[in-house]
């Protein structure tokens, strides 16, 4: 066929197409038949007129149907709506064993610390601290027992109590991975201080005016650290009792239930924050029976939304009860770089290829940027030996300001720092340069020449682009870091850019990553967050309370006083490991969400994943498998 009887034959069709793209009342199955019929006339107009104007409109037309059959669409509200009353509830029943599990201890615990406090008072001192003590006695002797809730002034209490809230929580919910031994002492620190507030009060013949009080925001406040606590023994229970599953799926399986638990805390740790830093500070001028009205609601909406709540959902949809989480067999991941993804497949799929490209990547980290952390870290020890033998109130951030030479850092120390900061971008890049290389490579097993060609040819570009996002965080205080998130976007694809092209070209990455800003800002903030929960175990980012590594190092701390004079700088040496270790794992999870993102924008823009779709056409055969059949 002519083209000019091509073009005729079919204009109309394409005009009609041209309509349906612009018009607002597209519906989906519409853009699917476009695409479809849009696919026949490409494949033929690449067969037959390679290098006519017909086959690249056709091609655009293609592309236009492309984006828009893909493009995110926003969530209905339907849909949270059934997350909160079908999905949670359903989660909570399926936990409940495990929930009560956590009642009964924490009442057991709390009884404990009651009956040891009656036993000698001296307890209380012990747990709750000598300050608190004095300071309560003094404020019962002044004639306002709670006097403590007032101390502080409203916002700024919200804020703090809300934090801390989350925290503990998290704490809870984090202890479970360690076999479930962390949240049994959480849990168990938490209900000895609870039973010992309340018997202190009660010596004092306070005991109603402490519950009244207190349990205005503590029946949210309690209640979510006992929800929290179940939904770390489901946690450990995955690892436990991993049933027919592999460790690995059960702990999947099992730390989708407990997140979606902890999700369900969000409201109460709201409200908790709201309660005390607003009302429980008046409990002197509120009327007994406001004070039993709010403690009675409170205790009724947890009962209701945790206890009854799911039990009538159960029996609604039997047939869900029993569904589990789906999960994936990360070696049997099918990686397709050019597809356009939306948010949440990029977060599934970047833990799916951590996982699948791990023991790939890893190998090039430790043979380039493992070294050079030695040397940071050996020379870091000597020159900042004296600022090892103190105890930084948030141990994180002062180990991290030595050993990355913050100059924000009280210990910096000037030039030395200011080279050390420089030269912590040279393992970094390695580090990146590695991830993007196990994505890059068509070979399935690590290549040591094939990486050290690839390094040389890219090591300066990825140096570059490494730069800005590096300057950014290493330069700037804190203060100014956390509204700067809404420049990172325009550099984050730029690694990825020259990490992932074949002639890679420093300033495509920054103009992909302005194309990108939505979806970056998007990543970039659920990344810091999902950074955030799994650091909770061994650094607290807000808040100087004591986590499971502060334990640790309270049990090594006389060990090594037998040994040497000077303990707490070892304890720092393990300290400054646990922090860098955490920090060279979770950097390749950040290189691998850039990187699909990279890939996602490639391909609405080009269509390089369509143009290869279209080169299957035809290659099916109807009478025997090909290759293309497992495409």
């Amino acid at each position: 066929m002519k083209e000019t009887e091509f073009i005729n034959q079919n204009k109309n069709k394409w005009n009609r197409y041209e309509k349906h793209l612009t018009s607002s009342s597209t519906n989906p199955e519409e853009i699917r038949e476009l695409y479809t019929e849009l696919n026949n006339d490409l494949s033929y107009a690449q067969t037959f007129y390679e290098k006519r104007t017909v086959r690249a409109y056709l091609n655009y037309l293609a592309q236009s149907v492309h984006r828009q059959l893909y493009k995110q669409k926003k969530e209905p509200f339907s849909v949270i709506w059934q997350a909160w009353t079908i999905d949670l509830p359903l989660e909570i029943y399926r936990a409940r064993k495990n929930l009560l599990f956590a009642l009964i201890l924490f009442l057991i615990y709390a009884v404990i610390g009651a009956f040891s406090t009656h036993q000698d008072i001296n307890f209380a001192k012990t747990i709750l601290g000598r300050h608190y003590i004095q300071l309560t006695e003094d404020n019962i002797a002044s004639g306002n027992p709670l006097g403590i809730y007032g101390d502080t002034s409203q916002g700024t209490m919200f804020v703090q109590i809300t934090l801390n809230n989350i925290r503990v929580a998290l704490m809870c919910f984090f202890g479970g991975i360690l076999f479930s031994l962390g949240t049994h002492v959480i849990l168990f620190n938490n209900a000895i201080m609870v039973g010992v507030f309340q018997y202190f009060f009660k010596m004092k013949g306070l005991l109603l005016t402490s519950f009244l009080t207190i349990w205005i925001h503590g029946a949210f406040e309690i209640s979510a650290i006992v929800i929290a606590s179940g939904a770390g023994f489901t946690l450990g229970h995955g690892i436990l009792f991993p049933g027919s599953y592999t460790r690995l799926q059960a702990l999947q399986m099992s730390g989708m239930r407990g997140i979606r638990i902890m999700l369900s805390l969000i409201p109460i740790f709201i409200i908790a924050g709201f309660l005390e830093s607003y009302v429980t500070r008046n409990y002197q001028v509120l009327p007994d029976w406001s004070k039993w009205m709010i403690v009675l609601f409170s205790f009724a909406m947890i009962l209701f939304y945790y206890v009854i709540y799911p039990l009538l959902v159960a029996r609604k949809y039997p047939e869900k009860v029993h569904a589990a989480p789906q999960v994936n067999a990360f070696e049997k991941v099918d990686f397709k770089p050019y597809k356009i993804r939306k948010n949440i497949q990029i977060f599934r799929e970047s833990f799916q290829l951590f996982f699948v490209k791990f023991s790939f990547f890893w190998k090039g980290i430790i043979r380039t940027a493992f070294p050079l952390i030695a040397i940071i870290l050996v020379y870091q020890f000597f020159s900042h030996y004296s600022d090892l033998t103190v105890l930084y109130a948030y141990d994180w951030s002062g180990q991290l300001s030595i050993l990355f030479g913050n100059p924000w850092g009280v210990a910096y120390n000037g030039l030395s720092d200011t080279l050390v900061a420089v030269f912590w971008l040279f393992p970094i890049t390695f580090i990146a340069l590695s991830v993007f290389f196990s994505l890059y490579s068509t070979e399935n097993e690590f290549s040591t020449p094939l990486f050290t060609h690839y390094v040389r040819q890219r090591f300066f570009k990825m140096f570059i682009a490494l730069l800005p996002i590096y300057f950014l965080l290493i330069v700037l205080p804190y203060f100014i870091i956390i509204p700067s998130i809404l420049i990172f976007p325009f550099f984050i694809l730029a690694p990825a850019s020259v990490g992932l092209e074949e002639k890679p070209v420093l300033k495509n990455g920054y103009v992909v990553s302005s194309k990108k800003w939505n979806s970056s800002i998007v990543m970039l903030i659920v990344l810091c967050l999902t950074t955030f929960f799994f650091a909770q175990p061994f650094a607290f980012v807000v808040g100087d309370m004591g986590d499971l590594l502060d334990w640790f190092i309270d049990f090594l701390l006389p060990i090594f006083a037998e040994f040497t004079a000077d303990p707490i700088v070892w304890t720092n040496v393990i300290r400054q490991l646990v922090y860098v270790s955490f920090i060279v794992v979770i950097l390749p999870l950040f290189f691998i969400v850039f990187a699909l993102l990279f890939y996602s924008v490639k391909e609405e823009n080009e269509a390089i994943g369509l143009k290869a779709a279209f080169q299957q056409f035809g290659q099916r055969s109807r009478i025997k498998e090909t290759n293309a059949d497992f495409e």
